[in-house]
């Protein structure tokens, strides 16, 4: 049997394991595209960045989800950004050598998603030049957009797509990467190693080491560019799996790292609207539903700093405060 035969029989298979689990289905039929942007250049845009070394202290959000305004907010109180202007073509990064992660989901459940994308996409040159970082991971959302532009999420009244086309930007182009922030989009990391911490939007490696993380990524990527596979949106994913923090010291093992930090769920390990973390340190939750849809807060920072010998992390809210969340024995 010839392979354009075997291969919708087998994709069909795949997807009856996969749609059990992820949350990107629609009510429609997916739309299909052809990506355009070329085979991904992994030796520039690994699927694991690894930052060593560090050069600053390192702050990280996740799931903005459109909540631009509320993202300017954080990030000018909290000295990262100058306060004032709100174009992101006018931001100004004021963090030096500080390194601003953040963990996916920009996009959807808000009514500003472009803003969020053009505005990270200007501040990551931006801290660049003044010796600072500013560094995006992929999350479930702007995996879903790639595996149909037109899914339920995006489509909404406060969804990425339906915002792009009131802009007159065209889903397509930057879904395939013929746009610019497509391209941007599709060279996204889909994890963060830095020293002892690990960052990644749903955070389950599945007990696998960084080395075989990177391997898996790239051969779903390669095989599937338009995310179609269970690596990307598959339930257990690392960008759509959920309640698997039992796992937590394996995976920590594995990876080598000893916390990891995650989004995507905003009442996992603890209370919502708030930084939450497990008892033994190793899980910090980010998502603290910042964006206009959940508005379970207005958001937070964690900060990771280094006190009088001991590496000390930190919530910063909107107003400024800070508050001490764990700190190293």
């Amino acid at each position: 049997m010839c392979w354009r035969v075997v291969e919708p029989i087998l994709r069909a298979i795949l997807w009856v394991g996969v749609l059990a689990g992820v949350d990107a289905c629609s009510t429609h039929t997916r739309q299909l595209y052809d990506v355009v942007s070329g085979h991904r250049d992994w030796s520039s845009h690994p699927a694991v960045l690894e930052l060593d070394p560090v050069p600053g202290d390192v702050y990280a959000m996740s799931d903005i989800h459109g909540g631009y305004d509320r993202m300017l907010a954080l990030l000018a109180q909290n000295g990262l950004i100058a306060p004032g202007p709100t174009a992101p073509a006018e931001l100004t990064w004021v963090g030096g050598n500080a390194v601003l992660i953040v963990v996916g989901d920009m996009v959807d459940k808000g009514p500003k998603s472009v803003e969020v994308v053009d505005a990270l996409r200007g501040l990551e040159n931006a801290a660049a030049a003044a010796g600072g970082k500013v560094v995006v991971t992929v999350g479930n959302h702007e995996a879903e957009f790639f595996y149909d532009p037109a899914n339920d999420k995006t489509a909404k009244g406060d969804g990425f797509r339906a915002e792009m086309e009131s802009l007159g930007i065209d889903p397509i182009a930057v879904a395939s990467g013929a746009d610019p922030r497509g391209q941007w989009l599709r060279d996204l990391p889909f994890a963060i190693h830095a020293g002892k911490w690990f960052f990644a939007h749903a955070g389950n490696t599945a007990g696998r080491s960084i080395p075989d993380l990177e391997a898996a990524l790239r051969s779903a990527i390669d095989l599937n560019p338009a995310y179609d596979g269970p690596e990307t949106v598959g339930g257990n994913s690392i960008l759509e799996s959920k309640d698997w923090y039992g796992a937590r010291l394996g995976n920590a093992q594995s990876l080598g790292v000893q916390h990891i930090v995650f989004g995507h769920q905003p009442t996992a390990v603890g209370p919502s609207g708030k930084i939450a973390l497990t008892a033994d340190g190793v899980l910090f939750r980010i998502d603290c539903g910042m964006s206009p849809d959940v508005n379970y807060s207005a958001g937070r920072l964690l900060r990771l700093r280094t006190d009088a010998g001991k590496e000390v992390a930190q919530s910063l809210d909107p107003t400024g405060a800070v508050e001490v969340l764990w700190r190293s024995p």
